[in-house]
């Protein structure tokens, strides 16, 4: 039984658009690294919408097809149950930033889950060790720059623990070093997950096992 499993997945906004994703097919599992890569506008940032339920439960669309996680099809799951299933980084970290200090915005989601305090304390240390922030623990959000906003919100997903990952075009707005640091995080969480990145850049090319192109 394969984690991620996409059955026949069409999509457009509205009737009289073309299909922006059409029949599309395909099974992960853990220990995976995909990379969607592909120009702008071509439905990568929808693709990962429809995977954590974003599409239609927020963002109305036209859908058909089945995404089944451990082959449950989440089509009959809330956000909040999906959320420790599949989570994703949007390309824009104010999208996902809700609270004032960067700790409580990483310690939220596992305190959710009812992760025991001293594990979430873990999680914290470790994350921001493999993003370089640990030194913007105790900072205010507000003043972070927009590089270290999107570092914290990856921190944030990973955090979180869920069992797939996606990560949407996280080179934009970072240095080399921070892209770096990145990569190292997905490699060091990488056994236990399914990550999944879109890109219109080769910069993930190196890390990732399979390349699915958007046309």
């Amino acid at each position: 039984m394969a984690l991620l499993n996409i059955q026949n997945l069409f999509l457009k906004y509205n009737q009289t658009d073309e299909w922006l994703i059409k029949d599309m097919n395909f099974v992960a599992e853990k220990n995976e690294i995909i990379l969607i890569k592909g120009s702008n506008g071509c439905g990568k940032t929808s693709l990962l919408s429809m995977l954590c339920g974003i599409i239609p439960k927020t963002i109305k669309g036209i859908i058909g097809g089945q995404i089944l996680i451990d082959d449950i099809d989440i089509s009959a799951l809330t956000l909040p149950e999906l959320s420790p299933l599949i989570s994703v980084v949007f390309q824009e970290p104010e999208m996902q930033l809700s609270f004032p200090q960067v700790e409580q915005e990483l310690a939220f989601g596992p305190e959710n889950l009812k992760v025991p305090a001293n594990e979430i304390r873990k999680r914290i240390e470790n994350i921001s060790e493999l993003l370089g922030i640990s030194n913007l623990v105790k900072s205010e959000i507000a003043t972070l720059s927009y590089g270290q906003k999107k570092l914290v919100a990856v921190a944030a997903v990973f955090s979180l623990s869920p069992d797939i990952i996606l990560l949407d075009e996280l080179a934009d707005g970072l240095s080399d070093t921070s892209i770096q640091n990145i990569k190292k995080c997905i490699q060091y969480f990488r056994e236990d997950k399914l990550i999944i990145i879109s890109s219109t850049t080769h910069t993930f090319n190196d890390i990732a096992d399979r390349i699915i192109t958007f046309s």
